[in-house]
């Protein structure tokens, strides 16, 4: 798996799992080990996303907590193909 998520938190459990699977599904095409973190973002109503990986990689996404599947999954991976 390119992508897995140490820990979600401040997240109703109703959005959890949705919110994990569309992080997820954002990072199949990368090419090595990843890790992230999900937390709810208050001030700004939302959700951010830390991801890190190998030599200092570390990229944050943010998204509000009601957003589409797909639209989670397309900001995962421009983020990640910058």
């Amino acid at each position: 798996m390119p992508l897995t998520i140490f820990d979600v938190k401040g997240v109703p459990g109703a959005r959890r799992e949705r919110i994990e699977t569309a992080v997820v599904a954002g990072a199949k095409h990368l090419p090595e080990p990843y890790e992230g973190w999900i937390a709810a973002d208050p001030f700004r109503r939302g959700v951010r996303l830390l991801i890190t990986g190998a030599h200092g990689f570390q990229r944050e996404v943010g998204f509000a907590i009601d957003e589409e599947p797909a639209v989670i999954t397309q900001l995962v991976r421009a983020t990640l193909d910058e």
